[in-house]
C-alpha cells in the first residue's frame, strides 16, 4: 500500500512539473508555431522577439516582429513591428465574433524595395500569396465575424525606399503618426477614413494611383511606376468617421 501511494505521489509530482513547464513554455511554443506558419504562408523569413498569450486575461502581445525580404530584394528587413497588443472580448469570441476592446499597433518601418529587374517587393509578395492560395485551394478554417474595435492606438514611423539598381540612394518618407487614437471602429471604412484624416493632418498625401507623398519627401511609387498626374485621394474624397 505504501509503495502504491509513493508511486502515485511521484507520478503526481512529475505531472505537476510537466504542467508547470508547459505553462512556462506555452508562449515560446506558440511563438515558434507562429513563425513557422507565417513562413509557410509567405515564404519569407520571420523573427518574433516575444509572443505572449494571456493565460487568465483575454490578451495577446507580439513584440519585435520582423519580416525579411527574399534574396531577390536584398534580404533586408521588410516590416519592422516593435509591438502589436490586443485585448479582446472573450464572450464575443465564444459567440464567433471578434471584438477588440483595445488594439495597439506600433509599426516602426516598412521598406519598399525595387529589385534590379524592376519588380517591387510589396507587389511580388501579393502575387506570391495569390499563387500559394490558388495552389493550396480552398481550406475550411474557423473564422470570426468582425465586431469592431473599441479603441485603436496606432503609431507609424517611416517608409523606406530602396532601389537595388541604384545602391546608396535610399530615401525615407516619415509618416510620423504617434499614438493616434481611433475610437469605435465598426468597419474598414471607419478605419480608412480616420487614418486618411490623420495622415492628411501630418502632411502625408495618398494619391489615386497608389503613390504616397509628404511635404519635403519623395513619393512611394505605385505598381505602374507612376509618381504623378493624379489628384490626392485625401482631397478627392474627404474622409469622415462616425
Amino acid at each position: 500500500m505504501k509503495f502504491v501511494f509513493r508511486w502515485a505521489f511521484r507520478a503526481f509530482v512529475v505531472l505537476l512539473v510537466l504542467l508547470i513547464g508547459l505553462v512556462l513554455l506555452k508562449d515560446e511554443i506558440a511563438r515558434s508555431l507562429l513563425e513557422s506558419r507565417i513562413h509557410a504562408e509567405t515564404g519569407l523569413e520571420v523573427k518574433i522577439g516575444r509572443f505572449e498569450i494571456g493565460l487568465f486575461t483575454p490578451t495577446l502581445t507580439v513584440e519585435n516582429f520582423k519580416l525579411y525580404n527574399p534574396p531577390d530584394f536584398g534580404g533586408s528587413t521588410f516590416v519592422d513591428l516593435p509591438e502589436l497588443h490586443l485585448e479582446y472580448d472573450r464572450n464575443a469570441a465564444l459567440e464567433g465574433k471578434l471584438r477588440l476592446k483595445l488594439l495597439r499597433v506600433h509599426l516602426a518601418e516598412v521598406t519598399v524595395v525595387e529589385s534590379r529587374d524592376g519588380r517591387r517587393n510589396i507587389y511580388a509578395l501579393q502575387e506570391d500569396l495569390e499563387k500559394r492560395h490558388k495552389a493550396r485551394g480552398p481550406r475550411e478554417t474557423p473564422s470570426l465575424e468582425f465586431a469592431g474595435i473599441d479603441t485603436l492606438n496606432l503609431t507609424v514611423g517611416k517608409v523606406r525606399l530602396t532601389n537595388l539598381k541604384q545602391p546608396g540612394k535610399d530615401t525615407e518618407l516619415d509618416i510620423g503618426l504617434k499614438n493616434q487614437i481611433v475610437n469605435n471602429v465598426k468597419s474598414g471604412k471607419d478605419l480608412t477614413g480616420a487614418l486618411l484624416n490623420a495622415l492628411l493632418a501630418k502632411g502625408v498625401t495618398i494619391f489615386e494611383d497608389g503613390t504616397v507623398g509628404a511635404r519635403g519627401n519623395p513619393k512611394v511609387p505605385s505598381k505602374s511606376g507612376e509618381t504623378g498626374g493624379k489628384k490626392p485621394l485625401n482631397e478627392l474624397k474627404p474622409p469622415s468617421t462616425r
